[in-house]
């Protein structure tokens, strides 16, 4: 995996997280509906899921770089 690659998909993980955000403030403030279970699964489960993928590939950016600066 190279470092585009990672770089881009810490992109989309970071723009997940938004949208997720996004998704519960419409149907809270704009929709003006109660907490329900759709809201407490895309806020809780998947952003955690999606944090979790974004620490994995933060690890894996900084071992490619680490890897760059002492491999010869």
């Amino acid at each position: 995996m190279n470092r585009r690659k990672i770089h881009y998909a810490m992109t989309g993980c970071i723009a997940a997280l938004a949208v997720a955000v996004i998704y519960a403030m419409v149907r809270l403030f704009v929709l003006a509906q109660r907490v329900d279970a759709s809201i407490l699964v895309v806020n809780v489960i998947a952003f955690a899921c999606i944090a979790g993928f974004l620490i994995y590939l933060t690890k894996k950016d900084r071992d490619l770089e680490e890897e760059e600066l002492f491999g010869d």
